[in-house]
């Protein structure tokens, strides 16, 4: 039994879709999630600079004695997985991985399109993993940032975010896809969206829910859960933000009231 908190951290508010999957799993556990909105867009940045952001948080959590680090946040997997998985003293679970592995379940003709940050899709790492678990599969791939900003903005669920959303995904009406992965975790948050677009019969794929059971599955295997019986569960949330702002719009993907700090790191 291990009754740590688990670290969990985002360019902004996407990776609390994670975090809510994360809890269906384990609402015993205590969390510590940080949201870098500060650094907003990390999708725009450089590998090497996104890396860089990453590790500074990475450090934090390991100061506040987290027995996991989870990466919910796709550009920032694709840029530091590897290298904070080397080097942390904690187990690191990321996003992309697992997104692939249940793309590869969902799809029945092998066509899968994927919808991400311009990092992600520059990393190239959704198209290799996917052929690498599914040789003869096809991968469609699409830099969406505009998406982030409008969750980051309140906007989801608008005229003007449908717009948006219509215009870039026009890019799959000649694709024969059957399955679309949402590839940075602000996504989930505009699948009604993406939905009014790409029809009901079209699987979507969120990482972050194989990501929660991956996070599950680790800490069930190495006898690492938390000892509901003695493990007093809190919830910490940190911006590098505003943390009203923050609250804001992690009161609408959460589903219910929290409160923020700010974080100066």
């Amino acid at each position: 039994m291990d009754n740590r908190p688990i670290g969990v951290m985002d360019s902004g508010v996407g990776g609390l879709t994670v975090l809510k999957q994360i809890v269906k799993l384990l609402p015993n556990e205590s969390y510590i999630f940080i949201g870098d909105q500060a650094n907003l867009p990390y999708g725009q940045k450089s590998s090497e600079t996104v890396r860089k952001l990453t590790k500074r948080i990475a450090d934090y959590m390991i100061t506040q004695d987290i027995k996991m680090f989870v990466m919910a946040c796709n550009t920032a997997t694709a840029a530091a997985f590897d290298y904070l998985s080397e080097i942390l003293s904690v187990p690191v679970i990321g996003v992309i991985e697992p997104g692939c592995r249940s793309a590869v379940q969902a799809t029945h003709n092998g066509q899968i399109g994927v919808i991400a940050t311009n990092g992600t899709v520059k990393s190239g790492d959704y198209e290799r993993i996917i052929k690498k678990l599914a040789p003869s599969s096809h991968v469609y791939s699409l830099g969406c940032p505009e998406f982030v900003t409008m969750v980051e903005q309140g906007l989801a669920g608008t005229p003007e975010t449908q717009l948006v959303v219509n215009q870039r995904l026009a890019y799959f009406a000649d694709k024969p896809i059957d399955t679309l992965v949402m590839g940075c975790t602000h996504f989930p948050v505009l699948r009604k969206e993406i939905t009014n677009v790409l029809g009901t019969k079209m699987s979507l794929v969120d990482p972050g829910i194989a990501a929660g059971q991956d996070v599950y599955d680790y800490l069930k295997q190495h006898g690492a859960l938390c000892d509901p019986a003695s493990s007093d569960a809190s919830r910490r949330f940190f911006t590098t933000g505003d943390p009203d702002e923050f609250a804001k719009l992690a009161d609408n993907i959460l589903g219910n009231a929290i409160a923020a700090d700010h974080l100066d790191i």
